[in-house]
């Protein structure tokens, strides 16, 4: 069984449709929103993997940025400013008026997304997402061209995130699926699962979460470089713990292990496992910010099939640039240079 199916999900208040597209194999079914390139959920070995509500007023009504695509500038931004090319680029500053978050007021997590292509052949099903972002949209310079492609082929699902400017400008593209190798209705915290993270250094933020500097893993908390329990070391009274109430850090990846994947060279990065499925992350990026989702909130709207959120219900492993890079030099793109990166998850049962 490989094919791909089209329904309709729900409509936003203007009326537009949102439809569900549903891929699926032998192995995995993986059903994405034309609305924010959001990944409603993930069935891996007859288990849902991601968190995500049964319809559109739950991703409307709800923060989190639960399953979307993120764009054009996935985590922080100090101050909701940068310069580039000596031009000071100004905005929003949508997380507690003080710094800019997942690409402002309306980021790509709230597009309507063209669908180029949904096909399935013997081997794989592509689903082709594709998005227009003008000049100073959001505040950030040039008409951005982006395609994001997801993938599932046998055990194998990944996403590809392409795109063109004309003019140069910063772009980080993530996706922001919450994960619990358990599945997302069990009643197990992601902290009972195990966790490696191949990195020698992490992001040391201030109390805004913004980056004050890179530190060895080395005998703290953060050192996931050989496999752990994901709550192991989370009470740990470390100040870097402290400031963000848990995991919520970037982690630059240094590992050595790589494989080749659809004509890419792809970073062995991190493995997340429960009782039963393992899943394996690869990527071209250089790091990936781990959010252990202690943000999660009981008394919030439930999670599909009225299962009630809890506390590090589902955690994030969002492949990236650092945060705040913009204002580092870093994360730039010029104009009419091709962004292209892919993260894969492999998943292991």
């Amino acid at each position: 069984m490989i094919k791909i199916t089209k329904d309709l999900f729900g409509n936003l208040p203007d009326g537009k449709a949102v439809f569900a597209y549903t891929m699926a194999n032998d192995y995995v079914t993986a059903k994405i929103l034309n609305y924010g390139g959001i990944i409603q959920s993930l069935i891996v070995n007859g288990k849902d993997v991601v968190c995500g509500y049964d319809d559109i007023d739950g991703y409307l009504k709800s923060p989190g940025y639960h399953g979307a695509l993120i764009g054009r500038y996935a985590n922080r931004i100090k101050g909701g400013k940068f310069t580039l090319d000596g031009t000071e680029y100004v905005l929003a500053r949508n997380e507690q008026d003080r710094t800019h978050l997942h690409g402002g007021m309306v980021g790509f997590d709230k597009k309507i997304w063209k669908v180029a292509e949904a096909k399935a052949d013997s081997k794989k099903i592509t689903l082709v997402l594709e998005l227009f972002s003008p000049d100073m949209e959001e505040g950030y310079p040039g008409n951005l061209n982006v395609k994001v492609t997801y993938t599932l082929s046998g055990k194998d699902f990944s996403i590809r995130y392409e795109a063109v400017s004309d003019k140069n400008t910063v772009l980080n593209l993530t996706n922001h699926a919450y994960f619990n190798m358990n599945g997302y209705d069990s009643k197990d915290s992601v902290e009972t699962q195990t966790l490696a993270i191949f990195a020698d250094t992490f992001t040391e933020i201030d109390n805004t979460l913004i980056p004050t500097g890179d530190a060895s893993v080395e005998g703290t908390a953060f050192d996931f470089r050989t496999p752990k329990l994901i709550g192991k070391d989370i009470a740990n009274d470390e100040p870097q713990i402290n400031v963000a109430s848990g995991y919520d850090h970037n982690f630059n990846f240094s590992g050595e292990d790589y494989i080749n994947y659809m004509g890419k060279k792809l970073r062995y990065g991190a493995v997340m496992a429960g009782e039963a499925i393992t899943m394996h992350l690869y990527t071209d990026k250089p790091a990936v910010q781990f959010y252990v989702g202690h943000g999660i909130r009981p008394d919030d709207i439930p999670f599909k099939n009225n299962v009630p959120k809890s506390r590090c219900r589902g955690m994030c492993l969002e492949t990236q640039f650092k945060p705040d890079s913009p204002n580092h030099g870093e994360a730039r793109l010029e104009a009419n240079e091709k962004y292209d990166y892919t993260t894969l998850h492999r998943f292991e049962f």
